[in-house]
């Protein structure tokens, strides 16, 4: 496989892992709303904003990975 076509190929598995994984967090986002904040969590509970930033990161390993 030549070099272009290698990056190619992860630059499509990259979008594709991505579309897939937003459109789940689309489809629950609604819902976690509603429970999320009511749970009693720990006091080394990251803060709500660092979850978007870290998921995307893991997705995005998870299909360089693959």
């Amino acid at each position: 496989m030549t070099p272009t076509r290698a990056c190619t190929a992860l630059a499509l598995f990259i979008a594709l892992n991505v579309a897939i994984s937003a459109l789940g967090g689309w489809v629950t986002s609604s819902s976690v709303g509603t429970w999320y904040p009511t749970l009693d969590k720990p006091p080394f509970n990251p803060p709500n904003w660092i979850f978007a930033p870290v998921w995307s990161a893991l997705y995005v390993m998870i299909a360089i990975a693959g």
